[in-house]
């Protein structure tokens, strides 16, 4: 009890978090090498590295959750470059993807870009990197 209102771990942790990680555009300056295997200098790379939301659409999806709609996927994830539209075609490459293949690439237009809060769903017009 005494440590927990002293030193409550959460805030804590997230002081922590805030004050010793780098902002997303100074890490991707020096991450950029381990997030995109093409050529260091072309249009996606640039982007990438400066985290720009103008530059080409450049995005990690890290989960899938399925909607109660049969068929439709929640897509959570991150975008490194570029800017999510509600109605943009995205091109998807699936984890069995090899570049140059046709196999496991798909393009789909997104539906809806929201925001997550607990359990409220909140659409929002875009997400920017």
């Amino acid at each position: 009890v005494v440590m927990r209102t002293w030193l409550p771990a959460g805030e804590a942790l997230l002081q922590m978090i805030a004050i010793h990680l780098p902002s997303p555009v100074t890490a991707q300056k020096y991450r950029m090498e381990m997030l995109y295997e093409g050529p260091h200098d072309d249009e996606a790379a640039v982007g990438i590295k400066n985290c720009d939301p103008n530059g080409p659409l450049m995005m990690y999806v890290s989960k899938m959750v399925p909607t109660s709609d049969k068929g439709r996927f929640y897509a959570f994830g991150r975008v490194f470059s570029g800017k999510v539209c509600t109605g943009m075609k995205a091109r998807i490459m699936g984890p069995n993807y090899v570049p140059g293949k046709k196999e496991d690439l798909y393009e789909k237009a997104i539906q809806r870009t929201i925001l997550m809060m607990g359990r409220y769903v909140e659409a929002i017009e875009d997400v920017p990197s």
